[in-house]
């Protein structure tokens, strides 16, 4: 269980993952140019990048503008330090599991049959894990699918790599930790909702998740906006509140201290969190900072 625990967490250390990852084939634009925005102090440069955590193979997202905007940043953001992998099992037994009780007790019967048939189809043992708590049970839904797809990488990976090439800083918002607690405090009725829905799209995630990954691509934020956020919104507001708005409270605030400073960053986090009424862009205004979206 700890091995296929540590895999599993590997796709769960960024939340985004679980609400705008696609694992369906991606027919892609002619020409990728996912949004990117920018931000000016007297001192410093940030520019805002929204990520996919796992995408499909061969998916090519750099634009011309975000390789340059890249190649100018002396720092790379992205929102988990991934060098804490090796303390993610003993992180999921301190925030996710709950030996008091099984996941499948904690559906109707509906769900409950649904629950375990998908837990099978994704080659997941629905005994081994039957005391893990609601969100962990939705990202190892979640996860199998992805496997199922072949997903792997995403951009995340390829900004650390290049960045390593580089020798940029990679400085993170969040730890590990800070994640997973975040899930681990939802109120019991948030997680059940949150597994309910990702039960309930199971069978139909890869045409929904398509369209989400090429309006990223597209640069389309009001398509993503709605089709992320507003859907998460009308299903879980508590859900939505806790893992996007006020992360992007959090977001926004490191990132007007970084503009006091000087220098160029380049700022990635899920495509979720730059788009919508509650994005970081928004919510920087309140600092006195005004996000410009970069030209293609």
């Amino acid at each position: 269980m700890q091995l296929e625990l540590r895999r599993r967490a590997r796709r769960a250390l960024s939340v985004c993952a679980m609400a705008i990852a696609a694992i369906a084939p991606i027919t892609q634009p002619a020409w990728a140019k996912p949004a990117l925005w920018v931000v000016h102090s007297d001192t410093a440069t940030v520019y805002l990048f929204g990520t996919f955590h796992m995408l499909p193979p061969h998916t090519h997202w750099k634009s011309p503008a975000i390789e340059k905007a890249m190649a100018d940043s002396q720092e790379i953001w992205t929102e988990a330090d991934m060098e804490s992998l090796p303390a993610v099992v003993k992180l999921i037994h301190r925030y996710g599991l709950d030996q008091r009780t099984s996941v499948t007790s904690m559906l109707d019967a509906h769900f409950s049959r649904r629950y375990s048939a998908e837990m099978a189809s994704a080659g997941l043992s629905v005994e081994l894990y039957s005391h893990v708590k609601p969100w962990v049970a939705q990202l190892l839904l979640t996860g199998g699918a992805m496997k199922q797809a072949r997903f792997g990488y995403g951009v995340e990976s390829d900004l650390l790599a290049y960045a390593k090439v580089h020798h940029k800083l990679t400085p993170a918002f969040e730890t590990p930790d800070e994640q997973f607690a975040l899930l681990a405090d939802l109120p019991d009725d948030a997680q059940i909702s949150a597994l309910k829905q990702e039960i309930e799209d199971y069978d139909k995630r890869g045409n929904i998740l398509n369209t989400l990954v090429n309006a990223w691509l597209s640069g389309n934020d009001d398509r993503l906006d709605a089709l992320s956020n507003q859907e998460l919104l009308a299903h879980n507001e508590r859900y939505f509140n806790d893992v996007i708005v006020r992360r992007n409270e959090r977001f926004a605030e490191h990132i007007a201290e970084r503009l006091q400073s000087s220098g160029t960053a380049f700022v990635a986090v899920g495509a979720a969190h730059l788009c919508g009424s509650a994005s970081v862009q928004a919510l920087l205004r309140n600092y006195g900072f005004h996000a410009e979206r970069v030209p293609e």
